[in-house]
């Protein structure tokens, strides 16, 4: 079963590595304030780490790391950005909790199964930890929660992961928002699945 599900995430891979390659892509660069790109490849951060596009062949790498073989969320994150952001995307500046993004309230019990609980117990009592995970990754503090930072999944979509630690009575509990107008960027389940990533990423720092 775990190689049928390899095989299928590695079909649809492959289906939108193809699909990429018939976009208006210089078109979904304007629209998306990406300025860094040529004939040959389009250039962007993802939770802070630069990434390239092959313009002729769809595959996603990373500058310097020519070992690097991308996950499929990662994969899909950036495809979905690409195909899924509206005519004119905009963020709102109004921060939300998940069950505010528009569409996005059926995958509530997914958000909060695979990433706000795990998230919480992998740094209870490790407000530290948190702390210096973020640091480490270049994220910028905020002054919220036992510990908080503002993380770039894109640099068109911030997201806020606030941290605070349990006692006696309450356990630990992390709250990510997110800006109102997330879906005019991506489709509503791929905010799970950024989350994920951004979760992922914080786990590598322990």
């Amino acid at each position: 079963m775990k190689e049928e599900t390899s095989s299928n995430y590695e079909k649809l891979s492959e289906q939108w590595r193809r699909d990429f390659l018939g976009w208006d892509q210089e078109a979904l660069c304007r629209k998306l304030g990406i300025k860094d790109y040529d004939e040959d490849s389009i250039r962007l951060s993802y939770f802070g780490i630069r990434c390239r596009i092959d313009r002729k062949t769809g595959l996603i790498s990373r500058p310097g790391e020519p070992e690097y073989v991308p996950s499929f969320n990662t994969q899909m994150a950036i495809y979905h950005l690409l195909y899924y952001s509206s005519e004119h995307p905009y963020n709102s500046g109004e921060w939300v909790n998940f069950r505010e993004v528009k569409n996005a309230g059926v995958f509530e019990k997914a958000f909060e199964k695979m990433v706000l609980r795990p998230f919480a117990e992998a740094f209870a009592g490790r407000t530290e930890a948190f702390e210096e995970a973020g640091r480490r990754l270049g994220f910028a503090p905020i002054p919220y929660g036992d510990a908080g930072f503002e993380v770039p999944a894109f640099s068109c979509i911030p997201i806020r992961v606030m941290f605070w630690d349990g006692d006696e009575e309450f356990p630990a509990k992390v709250t990510l928002l997110f800006d109102r107008n997330i879906t005019q960027f991506t489709h509503p389940e791929t905010v799970v699945l950024l989350a994920e990533e951004c979760m992922g990423f914080f786990l590598k720092m322990l």
